[in-house]
């Protein structure tokens, strides 16, 4: 007798109800972190990073809201806590290109230009065409008297971002 078509229907059963969860929880943490950012980006900067913490209440294992509330956080020159929020965004999402940018703009911030330069060629390596970790990379060149390559890294940041815009 063959049992492959009942184990499939009990594998639906169990597996199924759970991963349509996991999928509507995670269509939802997206949601709460776009409305998040859009509040912040509306001028409302106090009810984005309240609404980011709700998120982060309602599930704190989701690294991109840590990296929102980092970047939000920078926005209002909160830099100490924004790097603990990119921190706590890289331990949950070791190879966050986006968490490794902000921790770079923090550390860029604080002087330590080097080891921004570090981590932001580094998030270059995880995600070769962000516009953003282009131009932060190229203020850095330009702060260590680098001009070639800051010019490089800003001509690769425009062509980056008129790609993402197509």
């Amino acid at each position: 007798m063959n049992n492959k078509p009942f184990f499939l229907l009990f594998i639906a059963l169990v597996i199924g109800p759970g991963w349509l969860h996991a999928s509507s929880a995670s269509s939802n943490d997206a949601s709460c972190e776009k409305n998040a950012s859009m509040l912040a980006h509306a001028g409302k900067l106090d009810e984005g990073l309240a609404a980011i913490r709700q998120c982060i209440a309602d599930n704190p294992l989701q690294a991109k809201a840590h990296v929102v509330l980092g970047d939000l956080l920078l926005d209002k020159g909160e830099s100490q806590q924004a790097m603990a929020s990119f921190d706590k965004a890289l331990e949950l999402q070791p190879r966050s290109s986006a968490a490794k940018t902000g921790k770079g703009i923090v550390l860029a911030q604080n002087g330590d230009l080097k080891a921004a330069e570090a981590i932001l060629t580094d998030a270059l390596k995880l995600n070769p065409n962000p516009a953003r970790t282009h131009y932060e990379l190229g203020l850095i060149y330009e702060k260590l008297g680098d001009i070639k390559n800051a010019l490089t890294q800003f001509k690769q940041g425009i062509s980056s971002y008129e790609q993402e815009t197509r």
